[in-house]
């Protein structure tokens, strides 16, 4: 199978629906789905929230029904379909994995009977609107549990019940038509081999179903060395037999803030830890170092960059009224032209 080249633009819809325009390296506008296949991208990543109420200005991207127009515009280019569940209203990662409020005083039964049947539903939907997707991602970040407290690492048996829930509400809907699509876990943490080994040694002691990849994160700036990385990715392929893919990446091009709300990657951090400051010259080159690395090695099957066409656009903050936080990551800059780092794409 050829790498999975991808990008997270869950963002998109919000982008666009608030002016945003996109202009390939040539000054040409375009769909920026269009500009991202032309520059070798493959397969994109969207999220899923349950029940969004702060998702950008708005509030409601994100869930099933705003995601499934910018689904269907990817499969009809021709590209993968990705889906990320987080399991939550907002934002789930290491940081924090809030139970959704339709879930709330469900016992751990409940709680797997609930993430079976939205799992299953939304997938329906996916199914009934012509955007079945090729992967789907069971949880995010969840390399400290999800839908706590109830599947914290303290409970490793109630984590394995809730992605079993949701491997089997994949499984379930598919059908001859619909091909059954791979199936991943994601967890943070992206250079450390030892927490990854023991998380998934504990998932196979407590009977986790079968699942296709282990999706990491990896961002150089947190979490150390890209030799770490291999060094994880390895011995993941190794002992588990399971391929991994970057399920997320990122380096800013700038250090600016075009918004009052503070980047949450600073040049402060990347010179501490990498001895790059920001720039275009510079996210070109952590990029394509990246994705050098997935080409090469046997274990990896591919790459996400996320949220390259996150520009800083009035309306599509990280929140409900809210600043962008991340557009000095993003591979198009505030004006909505593609950078340099749009090119490390192509292998």
């Amino acid at each position: 199978m050829s790498l999975l080249i991808g990008a997270d633009v869950s963002s998109l819809q919000a982008m666009e629906d608030n002016g945003a325009i996109f202009y390939d390296e040539d000054g040409r506008q375009d769909d920026a789905l269009n500009i991202l296949k032309r520059h070798g991208v493959n397969s994109i990543r969207l999220r899923l929230f349950n029940d969004p109420e702060m998702s950008f200005d708005r509030g409601d991207y994100c869930n099933v029904k705003n995601t499934l127009p910018i689904a269907k515009r990817i499969k009809e280019k021709g590209l993968g379909l990705y889906l990320d569940f987080h399991y939550s209203d907002f934002w789930a990662d290491w940081q924090k994995q809030n139970i959704p409020k339709a879930w709330e005083g469900k016992d751990v039964d409940e709680l797997c009977n609930a993430i079976y049947d939205y799992t299953y539903d939304s997938l329906n939907q996916f199914k009934k609107n012509d955007a079945w997707p090729d992967i789907v991602q069971i949880g995010n970040e969840i390399g400290r549990g999800l839908l706590w407290n109830y599947g914290t690492l303290d409970n490793p048996d109630n984590i394995t019940k809730f992605l079993n829930a949701g491997i089997k509400a994949v499984q379930d809907a598919s059908d001859r038509s619909h091909a059954t699509p791979k199936i991943m876990i994601h967890i943070e943490c992206g250079a450390e081999k030892d927490q990854t080994e023991q998380y998934f040694r504990n998932l196979e002691k407590y009977g986790i179903e079968s699942f296709d990849y282990v999706g990491l994160s990896y961002y150089p700036y947190w979490a150390g060395p890209y030799e770490k990385f291999i060094e994880n990715a390895r011995n993941v392929y190794t002992v588990f037999k399971k391929k991994v893919i970057i399920a997320e990446t990122a380096f800013p091009y700038t250090d600016v803030s075009n918004d009052d709300t503070p980047n949450v990657v600073t040049g402060e951090l990347t010179i501490e830890s990498m001895g790059m400051e920001p720039s275009c010259e510079n996210q070109y080159k952590a990029l394509k170092r990246i994705m050098n690395i997935a080409n090469e090695e046997p274990s990896v099957a591919g790459i996400y960059y996320w949220e390259p066409v996150w520009y800083q656009v009035k309306g599509a903050g990280a929140e409900k009224g809210k600043g962008n936080e991340w557009e000095n990551q993003a591979i198009f800059d505030n004006s909505g032209h593609a950078l340099k780092a749009i090119s490390a794409f192509a292998i």
